[in-house]
């Protein structure tokens, strides 16, 4: 690294994920020995604690195709909310210190003014939308540069989908894009619980609720995508969702194939849970 780089520093605690390289590398190769590329375009991948979907973000991860850049969506923001990205030279991944392609980045930003979206804002606060997906995408594209964006779930998730793709063909990079969700946050600890508690919930988040949000998302209905989250808060990052169907469908994908889905209730019981979903976007 070059004398006065900017490294955007880890802010997660140890509890997200492992704070070691070696224990980071054993525990995705447990993982992702049975997942094969798809080479997808883009995948979904769940940003809880690796104890609860570390699992299924690696494999997620693992679906990409190869690339010279990985753009993370994450998400948290409102309707309304600016484009957040950060402005870093590089990123301590914990396996590897991986660089900012910032040529990609500023193009990114002319082609959303082009089209009349001009809300950016630097992203200098802790997120795990974001940074716990950081040491899998590293460590899947051990030579690629990064580019970390922040999604509102409104229309400039659309069209910071579509800015990616012609950004990419005019810096001539390949692109691998995650986009990092949840799904449903249900119970007493979320303030929203309309089918009470236990199993009977459950089976409403997983096979409703989550699997309406899935459905979308899976026929790459990027509006869809966005309405069922704002409507059944059955996603807490939709925008990047939204953002990264917009990426693959102006790429060339096709379909969307489901990974993996499960609720953190399957990991650990509990009165408040959360869903997760994995899915690669493919032609």
């Amino acid at each position: 690294m070059s004398v006065g780089m900017k490294i955007r520093k880890r802010l997660l605690p140890a509890g997200w994920y492992p704070e070691n390289a070696d224990e980071i590398r054993s525990l995705v190769a447990e993982w992702t020995k049975l997942q094969k590329s798809l080479s997808a375009y883009a995948a979904v991948a769940p940003h809880a604690g690796w104890y609860f979907s570390g699992d299924l973000a690696a494999r997620a991860v693992w679906s990409l195709r190869e690339c010279d850049t990985v753009v993370v969506l994450g998400g948290h923001l409102g309707y309304g909310d600016p484009v957040l990205y950060a402005s870093e030279d590089s990123f301590d991944c914990t396996v590897r210190i991986a660089r900012n392609d910032t040529v990609l980045l500023d193009a990114v930003k002319k082609e959303l003014i082009d089209v009349g979206i001009n809300e950016f804002a630097l992203d200098a606060g802790m997120d795990n939308s974001v940074e716990i997906i950081l040491p899998l995408a590293s460590l899947r594209f051990p030579e690629a540069k990064i580019v970390w964006l922040r999604v509102p779930p409104d229309f400039k998730a659309r069209e910071l989908g579509s800015a990616l793709a012609r950004a990419a063909s005019s810096c001539g990079r390949s692109l691998s894009v995650i986009a990092s969700t949840d799904l449903t946050h249900y119970g007493p600890n979320y303030g929203f619980m309309p089918h009470g508690v236990g199993e009977s919930a459950c089976d409403w988040v997983r096979n409703e609720n989550d699997r309406g949000l899935i459905n979308a998302a899976l026929s790459m209905d990027a509006e869809r995508v966005l309405s069922h989250a704002r409507e059944r808060f059955s996603a807490c990052s939709a925008g990047a969702v939204a953002a990264a169907i917009s990426y693959s469908l102006d790429s060339g994908a096709k379909r969307g194939i489901l990974i993996g889905h499960k609720l953190s209730y399957d990991v650990h019981p509990d009165r408040s849970f959360v869903g997760y979903a994995g899915i690669a976007y493919v032609k």
